[in-house]
């Protein structure tokens, strides 16, 4: 009798830093082995592995640089070349809930609010009302301390998010 490999979840992990600085935060995903994880340190990538890949859970920071793509270095470069200003994980998440009219790819269509979590070192009035008005609910502030597991803890939000909103 064969006995059934359960399905890794599939995780799209978009911060700049991931590989360097946190990379501690990656090794419990890892080891589980019960994760497939792509990381994507620019809007660019993102948006490939986006259009390319269905993800359980698509973890987004908001202060990223652009990539090579045209499109996202203009917004970066009219937001003033400021990663915190751009807030371009922000904009990348309201074109795949969204679209952009001046963007000319379209966001993949299995993507709704309940697939995103946001993990970022912002954390105010103003960008929380964004995220409402995004309907994403899942938010973890960065701050110094945060266990090894932070990244799990994030995913398996995303995840009890499933049956709430279809």
């Amino acid at each position: 009798m064969r006995s059934v490999t359960p399905m890794k979840t599939k995780v799209l992990w978009v911060e700049d830093s991931a590989r360097l600085e946190l990379r501690n935060l990656t090794g419990p995903i890892y080891i589980s082995g019960d994760y497939d994880l792509n990381l994507a340190e620019d809007v660019t990538s993102a948006v490939r592995y986006l259009l390319t890949k269905e993800y359980d859970a698509v973890i987004l920071d908001l202060r990223l640089p652009p990539g090579i793509d045209d499109y996202w270095i203009r917004i970066y470069q009219n937001k003033g070349e400021d990663k915190a200003d751009a807030r371009l994980g922000l904009e990348l998440a309201e074109w795949l809930l969204r679209g952009r009219a001046d963007f000319s790819l379209k966001p993949p269509t299995w993507i709704r609010p309940r697939h995103i979590g946001v993990f970022t070192v912002e954390n105010d009035t103003a960008l929380h009302a964004k995220l409402d008005d995004l309907e994403i609910k899942v938010f973890q502030h960065k701050v110094a301390g945060l266990h090894d597991t932070i990244l799990v803890d994030i995913i398996n939000k995303i995840k009890s998010q499933e049956g709430e909103n279809g």
